[in-house]
């Protein structure tokens, strides 16, 4: 191919555009795997069942009766296998108790944001204190 010096023909650009974009992407995805669980070790903060609440949840859960915890046991197992990272409904329901957002959100007990981020122990705290405001409405197959 004759090109002078000068003249960058439009296909030439074009690679040159292409090159430079999947050096930055990859750049880009280098760096952020690197971080990626940085701040929990590279592990689910569900998986060390921390609640941010100094032991808060633990005591609760130590304070809840048997008969509760059995029945926060039995429900999860039902809903997701006890697993509080699961995701079902394409996202709509998660955590061992298969909440939705809006409903952890405003839940008895609830320590806020998203239930996978916290563990068994805390999903089911709460759990139990929307059964027993509630019911077991939220939980027709399950509870």
């Amino acid at each position: 191919m004759n090109v002078s010096p000068g003249a960058v023909t439009p296909k030439l650009k074009m690679i040159l555009v292409l090159v430079a974009a999947a050096a930055a992407l990859t750049v880009t995805i280098v760096s952020t795997a690197g971080t990626a669980g940085a701040s929990s070790g590279g592990t689910s903060v569900s998986g060390s069942d921390s609640d941010g609440g100094g032991g808060k949840y633990k005591r609760l859960w130590e304070d809840t009766s048997r008969r509760h915890k059995r029945w926060a046991r039995h429900t999860a197992e039902c809903e997701s296998g006890k697993d509080p990272d699961a995701i079902g409904g394409g996202g709509k329901y998660r955590g061992a108790f298969q909440f939705m957002r809006e409903t952890w959100r405003g839940a008895p007990k609830s320590p806020g944001g998203d239930p996978i981020d916290y563990g068994f122990r805390t999903q089911a705290v709460v759990a139990v204190a929307f059964k027993k405001r509630h019911g077991t409405i939220a939980w027709p197959t399950c509870g």
